[in-house]
């Protein structure tokens, strides 16, 4: 039987000089921050890598739903003529550091980020790849990439020819800052496609849906988007895929029917983006307001928040294929 695999778990820490974990001021401005607060048990205390990193551990270890967890890596910023720009990069999770949790812990999965413009990327990314890789992310916005930019084609050769899939954000970005906000328009999907003629499999997050629903206007753009691309993935055999992270929140309930119709089930991927909690106000399948209530109700006495998120997708009733399509998408990974 696939192992249900959960492709999209967050890491982060403050300033830490033993792992070369950091995140900057504006990132302490974010709900993500708050979030790492709240589900490390550190709202009220001083909050460390340590209790971060064991948190997480203890949450992935005792789901009782998820058998694995892609942990992700989050590269620096770099320009494009390869400079990095530390002052400029909000969150950073070294590729070393999730390497080590991987090796230390067997529901522990290695989720690589390397920047397409550093110059040592070849290198970075045959080091991944040796190390397990299942994946290489990218928050576009973020980490101010240009997905359609010339410079990541050898990017883009190198991840077909191993059958590595590029894990790309799509939609708003409210998590990690930008300190170029022209980058912001990078989240859209259509710049996608040159990757998809190369052959990568590309995996779009979170369906490219707005966060705050149609209270997000700029975004409505990136979801059009999604929905075209994904008619053109299937009628040119393009690798797309879509992963339903961050899907279990209220104001993307309205979404979900239309991802059903409009999404092949094999192309959907399970995923949580935790830390983010999943909210019991979540879309569900049934019209039965008794039997909503009841749902909802027993979605309180779940503690564990990867299991959470896993219920709330469960009872969006996708196709239970999604739980298991990673299994046999890193299966085809050539190391």
């Amino acid at each position: 039987m696939s192992e249900v695999i959960d492709i999209h778990v967050h890491f982060g820490a403050p300033k830490d000089p033993v792992s070369g974990c950091f995140w900057s001021e504006k990132f302490e401005e974010t709900p993500a921050y708050w979030f790492m607060r709240l589900m490390s048990g550190s709202l009220f205390k001083k909050l460390t890598i340590e209790n971060i990193k064991e948190k997480l551990i203890e949450d992935i270890n005792k789901s009782k739903k998820v058998t694995k967890c892609i942990l992700l890596a989050m590269d620096k910023v770099y320009d494009e003529n390869g400079n990095r720009k530390d002052n400029e990069t909000h969150l950073y999770v070294p590729n070393s550091y999730i390497i080590d949790l991987s090796r230390n812990n067997d529901r522990i999965l290695f989720g690589a980020s390397v920047h397409p413009y550093r110059k040592d990327w070849k290198d970075q990314l045959d080091l991944c790849i040796n190390n397990g890789a299942l994946l290489c992310k990218w928050i576009p916005s973020s980490q101010q990439i240009d997905p359609s930019n010339k410079k990541c084609i050898p990017f883009y050769v190198t991840l077909a020819n191993h059958k590595l899939p590029l894990l790309i954000h799509s939609g708003p970005e409210y998590s990690i800052p930008t300190s170029n906000s022209n980058f912001k328009e990078m989240n859209n999907p259509k710049y996608l496609r040159t990757a998809l003629e190369i052959g990568v499999s590309v995996i779009i997050a979170h369906c490219s849906l707005p966060y705050f629903g149609m209270l997000d206007i700029e975004y409505l753009d990136d979801l059009e988007e999604y929905y075209k691309l994904f008619d053109e993935a299937i009628a040119k055999d393009w690798k797309l895929y879509s992963d339903v992270s961050a899907l279990a929140t209220p104001l993307r309930n309205t979404f979900i029917p239309d991802i059903k119709a409009k999404i092949p089930s094999d192309r959907l991927l399970f995923g949580s983006d935790y830390p983010l909690p999943a909210s019991e106000l979540s879309y569900k399948k049934t019209k039965n307001i008794f039997k909503w209530l009841d749902l909802s109700f027993k979605a309180l006495f779940v503690s564990n928040p990867i299991d959470k998120n896993y219920y709330a997708i469960d009872e969006m009733g996708f196709d239970k294929s999604i739980f298991t399509n990673a299994s046999t998408l890193f299966a085809e990974i050539i190391r």
